[in-house]
């Protein structure tokens, strides 16, 4: 069940529009916390990995539509299989960013419950209510799939223009009489769409790339949030000191007045 209501708490709303993520900051601000910047940040870094797997997806999309075009058989194969390959390996980076979102979600809906029963004590530990790392790191590893299948895209692309381009030279060898200026056409044509897919295999590898940069930066946001918890002020002794700012005065002694009837 739980596991559901994250998966439905993280789906397609952008993070930093959810009213829960939203209602917490909120009160993490109200409250003067400590960690209420270092949330922010967390939230900002995730709203970055969002936005590079939309533009992933977008080039995926693209990509896909520009395989259809590809007359080679050959070529085709080899980049329907690569296609296939980091397809499988964006769609499993969505999936832990959506465990992410989600998990951030319910942890935020916790701690607002935690804080109609406790009052500003709830706000001490919220590092520990989320418990992000694990989720952290599913993403970034997923990001490393993904960055790798891309690599191998690359390398077979160029495994493939190498054996094309070396069977051309063989086939011009035996005689112009027999290829014509045909087949020296169709190598170039092979060569220009093989260098136009390696471009695109890697802008998917930085949008990867840029996910473990966010991941890197969130976990350290993360880390700093639960520092900042730790340094927050007790709630009594807050208390006490909010108690002696607003102290009647009548009941401060009377300086001035006992210093003029001396």
């Amino acid at each position: 069940m739980a596991d559901q209501e994250q998966a439905a708490a993280g789906s397609g709303q952008p993070i930093a529009e959810n009213e829960q993520v939203q209602a917490l900051l909120m009160l993490l601000n109200e409250n003067n916390s400590p960690g209420c910047r270092e949330f922010a940040e967390l939230i900002t870094h995730v709203s970055g990995m969002e936005r590079q797997l939309s533009d992933a997806l977008e080039e995926l999309q693209a990509m896909r539509q520009k395989m259809q075009e590809v007359q080679d058989r050959s070529l085709g194969a080899v980049l329907q299989k690569s296609g296939l390959a980091l397809e499988e390996n964006v769609d499993a980076m969505r999936q832990r960013l959506l465990e992410l979102k989600g998990q951030i979600v319910e942890g935020c809906r916790n701690i607002l419950e935690d804080f109609k029963e406790r009052g500003v004590a709830a706000l001490n530990g919220i590092a520990g209510f989320l418990r992000l790392e694990p989720a952290l790191k599913a993403v970034q590893d997923a990001a490393e799939r993904s960055i790798q299948a891309s690599d191998r895209a690359v390398s077979r692309i160029d495994a493939f223009s190498a054996e094309f381009h070396e069977a051309g030279r063989h086939l011009k060898n035996m005689g112009r009489s027999l290829m014509g200026r045909d087949a020296e056409t169709e190598a170039r044509e092979n060569g220009k769409i093989a260098r136009a897919f390696k471009g695109a295999f890697k802008i998917e590898r930085s949008f990867a790339v840029e996910v473990i940069k966010r991941t890197e930066k969130a976990q350290g946001a993360l880390g700093r949030l639960g520092r900042a918890a730790e340094r927050r002020p007790s709630v009594l002794e807050a208390m006490k000191e909010q108690a002696a700012k607003t102290e009647p005065a009548k009941d401060r002694p009377a300086l001035s007045q006992d210093k003029g009837s001396r």
